[in-house]
């Protein structure tokens, strides 16, 4: 009989397509669910609703009928290729089965051959049968939110999907004698590996300061990772690039899973992995892997110090060792290979060394002012989160020369600074350079709130700095401005500005405040006790938003001129607080009772309260009071939806009210 290494047989493929035809036929059903069906079912409850406007706003991001259903179709397109793929190599977890196979009169290329066009055909088929049951239904949507040509897109995009996941099995498969742990690894192989490098990097700030996490972390998680770029498909499908890439890795696993099958030896069926070197990988990888997840565990869950961070690395290591050790050798009565863990140990120690050499290097590398072309400087700490911007938009950065000097003055103080968690509000701020080679140096620093406020005050003030972060000067240099919304705790409804003569009258007030205040950006105040907040509606996937205190006076004076006084969170604005003493924990629970469950009003709590009235002393009670934080007194005041109080100690409370409870 002829056969070459590569040629199909017409014999061996019927009897590897009995095995996968009704797998075939679930994907056929479950794809005919997802698509047709569902869009007939929807059909026939709209057609008479005179109020339906169509199923979903697509914005041509991604095929339409993709987006129909993905979330069922990610599943399916992830989970059929591999069943099948398992199915098909079934033969080699078995040693029966695997000599008859290779008694047969074929070549293991000819074998795996037929395994790849028999899975192929069984994904493509599925596939066709739901392209033409969408497309005999086209003519009788009323809502015809697709075309023909998406049905073919579709197709060939699903196709793609599922037989790079199908290729990625079968390569995984030929190094695997269990067919259980044939379908864990395909996933494994898919998330780990990036996992790995993102945990590395995320034990790595532990001894290197300024490590700029957040760049490689996002870029890992949608990219490196086969099914976070699935899931980010709905908002950038694949480049043409990407294609190429995933053509060529499918290429190569495909070229070399024939390699290996030559190499894989017949009697291999009773071993958990097949080749040695491959048995290493599986082992101290997935060791590496949990050793990383536990020293995170110990530091950023527990807050562990750095020794807790070693305790979660041995015993990461430990437990994982082990359990992939009775893993390889399929027994729980284990004999500890201590050699390979020590050998392991010791390695990693030898890398850890070479890091703390460098990251001196590394953390103390601040640009040269005159080498740098422009700076961006952001922090979780604002109201505007600038790292949200659209791909392809320009993000706010300084190029004042006065300006990038001082980023690089704060950059030096933030090498020396050493935040405590639990001494305050803490956040992360981001320092990208571009430099004038064109070349990028990006640093992040987790630093307390009170010391970025200090260290940014300076440049808080710059002209260049509002003119590039400020909301207010961001809105008014846009076309794209809408209207402005103000919210505060004492309204109930926020307030809209749509007059454009009003809306440029306040933008050149709170424009007139800035040029005696700094901008909050990177010091955001998030206290309850602020007169309110701005947004600006832009035509555009972000709003600006804009704080305002009692040191805004020129806005404060326009909105009281303009009738929106009354809206404001004020001191003056409030005719009367309730003053409290504290008397211990069950005092304390009845405060929660009164602001979170509003079941109590002040006057009903079982200790001394009096009231004040005087404005003056109500506002030096605001200027020495802590926001929703418990003190010897507590001061309860109203706002829109109830109560919110402020806390004050005995040492700090003002003879006026410490002398009524004497």
């Amino acid at each position: 009989m002829r056969s070459g290494i590569l040629l199909w047989n017409k014999g061996l493929f019927r009897q590897q397509l009995r095995a996968v035809t009704w797998i075939g036929v679930f994907l056929s059903l479950a794809l005919v669910i997802m698509l047709p069906l569902s869009m007939f079912i929807r059909e026939m409850t709209f057609r008479n609703d005179q109020f339906f406007g169509g199923y979903t706003n697509y914005n041509d991001i991604l095929n339409p009928l993709f987006e129909f259903s993905i979330p069922f179709q990610l599943m399916a397109f992830c989970s059929f290729p591999v069943l099948i793929g398992i199915i098909l190599l079934n033969f080699m977890t078995n040693k029966s089965a695997t000599d008859f196979f290779h008694s047969l009169p074929f070549k293991r290329g000819t074998i795996l051959t037929n395994v790849y066009i028999t899975g192929a055909i069984t994904l493509f088929v599925p596939l066709v049968i739901t392209g033409i049951l969408t497309a005999v239904l086209y003519p009788f949507l009323m809502d015809q939110f697709y075309t023909i040509p998406d049905i073919f897109k579709w197709i060939g995009l699903s196709y793609l999907i599922m037989l790079f996941m199908f290729i990625l099995t079968i390569a995984i498969g030929i190094f695997v004698g269990n067919a259980l742990l044939h379908g864990a690894l395909t996933y494994t192989v898919i998330v780990v590996p990036a996992l790995i490098i993102l945990l590395a990097l995320t034990n790595l700030q532990y001894y290197v300061q300024g490590l700029a996490l957040t760049t490689y972390t996002e870029t890992l998680l949608t990219n490196g990772i086969f099914f976070g770029r699935l899931i980010e498909l709905t908002q950038t499908p694949f480049s043409l690039l990407e294609y190429l890439v995933y053509t060529l890795i499918a290429a190569a696993l495909v070229a070399f899973s024939y390699f290996a099958y030559a190499k894989r030896p017949s009697e291999a069926t009773d071993q958990t992995i097949v080749f040695s070197f491959f048995r290493y990988v599986f082992l101290y990888s997935l060791t590496l892997f949990v050793m990383l997840i536990s020293g995170f565990y110990f530091t950023e869950i527990q807050q562990g110090s750095f020794i807790w961070t070693i305790v979660g690395y041995v015993l990461g290591a430990f437990i994982a060792y082990t359990i992939l050790q009775m893993i390889l050798q399929k027994t729980l009565r284990l004999t500890w290979p201590w050699k390979g863990f020590v050998v392991y140990a010791v390695v990693i120690t030898l890398l850890i060394i070479p890091v703390n050499l460098v990251a001196g290097f590394y953390e103390n590398k601040v640009p040269d002012a005159g080498a740098v072309e422009s700076v961006e400087i952001t922090s979780p700490n604002s109201r505007n989160n600038f790292s949200y911007y659209e791909e392809g938009t320009e993000t706010p950065s300084l190029t004042n020369p006065e300006a990038v000097e001082m980023v690089t003055a704060i950059h030096d103080q933030l090498i020396d600074h050493t935040y405590n968690r639990l001494a305050g509000d803490w956040s992360t701020v981001s320092i990208n350079y571009t430099l004038e080679d064109g070349s990028t140096l990006s640093r992040e620093y987790d630093v307390n709130h009170d010391f970025l406020k200090e260290v940014t005050l300076e440049l808080r003030n710059t002209q260049a700095f509002k003119e590039a972060y400020d909301p207010v000067y961001l809105a008014s240099a846009s076309d794209q401005l809408n209207y402005i919304m103000f919210y505060s705790n004492q309204n109930g409804e926020p307030i809209r500005i749509a007059d454009e003569e009003e809306m440029q009258e306040l933008i050149a007030a709170m424009k007139a405040d800035l040029e005696v205040l700094p901008s909050e950006e990177l010091a955001l105040d998030w206290s309850p006790k602020s007169a309110g907040e701005i947004q600006f509606s832009m035509n555009l996937p972000y709003d600006y938003h804009a704080g305002i205190t009692k040191d805004h006076e020129n806005t404060i004076e326009w909105m009281n001129e303009n009738g929106y006084g009354d809206a404001l969170f004020l001191p003056e604005n409030l005719e009367e607080v309730t003053v409290a003493k504290s008397e211990g924990d069950e005092f304390f629970r009845e405060v929660d009772t009164v602001v979170y469950e509003n079941r109590l009003s002040p006057d009903e709590l079982n200790v001394p309260t009096i009231t004040i009235t005087d404005q003056e002393q109500i506002e030096e009670l605001f200027d020495l009071g802590d926001s929703n934080s418990y003190g010897d007194y507590v001061i309860f005041y109203r706002i829109n939806d109830g109560y919110s109080y402020l806390g004050i100690d005995e040492s700090e409370a003002p003879e006026f009210i410490t002398s009524q409870f004497d």
